[in-house]
């Protein structure tokens, strides 16, 4: 999944840098990816063999964490991350 989704949005260099800085568990990279790639708390639920109550733990806690108060807020606050590493080391991309 991860190559799949990554792909899409992050290269693998990038998301690895990105989850490091963020501190996110195996698991919680698992969901968040599949958040950044559109999925639905049951489709995570099911790919990742867990219950949909499970799921929503792992996001009430990103959010709690990430200080944000939905799934939006959460994708916007990991891309302002990534721009601000990107920023923060004169990355060609960001001006």
């Amino acid at each position: 999944m991860e190559s799949v989704m990554v792909g899409r949005v992050f290269s693998p260099e990038e998301w690895a840098e990105l989850k490091e800085e963020l501190s996110l568990s195996p698991r919680q990279a698992e969901v968040m990816e599949r958040i950044l790639a559109g999925h639905s708390d049951k489709q995570i639920a099911c790919e990742l063999q867990i219950s949909v109550p499970t799921v929503r733990t792992y996001l009430t806690r990103l959010f709690s964490r990430f200080h944000v108060d939905d799934r939006y807020g959460l994708v916007a606050h990991i891309f302002a991350c990534f721009r601000g590493k990107c920023q923060a080391c004169g990355c060609p991309r960001v001006r």
